[in-house]
């Protein structure tokens, strides 16, 4: 993206737009799931540089978003599963609409971001409203907990005994590497219309699940990928199929 492109308060900062870049790289939108188009004070981030400390990014990020308005929160997720990710928690929604507008594929450290508003209410946001942060932190764990038993159920039905396979707009993954990250198996699947999501089960880390908009894209993805993925080189392939309903 030319440089005279950014908004005038966003040029001139070395940490968002290294000096060794090329001036002309385009802004890029985010290619997989649809994006949560209800305005919120909390942004959600993908496609950060997983080579950045947290730390220094976590500041970078507060740096960069604090020029369109009050920051409450910056967190940076770190872990193998979840790096690359983070929330950024405006104390005014008005502020949080305008950067997401204007710092949609910004580069940073290479890397154009992709934001999102977040499905959820922060923490910070929570406790802004003057509203009970605790209560909220246990409703959000039961609701997750329930994702988990959904997929754990899901899980267990599609490691049964061999059965016929019928369309479904999810695809099951099984023999997952240990260490694999949601990116490596976004770049498998984010090039296939339709693509929506990864999901984890926490108690069975070596299968995950695809979703897709509809049971046609999910084949037509499946059809091309065929019932096995090898997702890295050296290592047993990753089987695909569709979760039984």
């Amino acid at each position: 993206m030319p440089a005279a492109m950014h908004p005038p308060h966003l040029r001139g900062m070395p940490y968002a737009l290294p000096p060794s870049l090329p001036a002309n790289i385009p802004r890029i939108r985010h290619p997989n799931r649809p994006p949560c188009t209800t305005p919120s004070k909390t942004l959600y981030l993908r496609n950060l540089s997983e080579k950045a400390n947290p730390k220094v990014m976590a500041a970078t990020l507060r740096a960069l978003f604090e020029t369109y308005g009050t920051i409450l929160d910056v967190r940076v997720r770190h872990s193998i599963r979840m790096r690359g990710q983070a929330f950024v928690v405006f104390g005014e929604q008005e502020d949080a609409v305008r950067a997401y507008s204007e710092v949609q594929g910004f580069m940073l450290y290479g890397k154009p971001l992709f934001v999102e508003y977040s499905r959820a209410a922060s923490d910070a946001t929570i406790a802004q409203q003057g509203e009970d942060v605790e209560s909220y932190k246990l409703h959000r764990i039961e609701a997750r907990d329930r994702r988990d038993q959904e997929f754990k159920d899901r899980a267990a039905q599609a490691s049964a005994a061999p059965h016929p396979e019928l369309p479904n707009k999810i695809l099951f993954l099984q023999g997952l590497p240990a260490d694999v990250a949601v990116s490596e198996i976004e770049q498998a699947f984010a090039g296939h219309p339709g693509f929506v999501e990864v999901r984890w089960v926490s108690v069975k880390p070596d299968v995950a699940f695809v979703e897709f908009e509809a049971e046609m894209q999910a084949g037509t993805a499946k059809a091309a990928l065929g019932s096995q993925l090898a997702l890295r080189e050296g290592l047993p392939p990753v089987s695909i199929s569709f979760a039984k309903r």
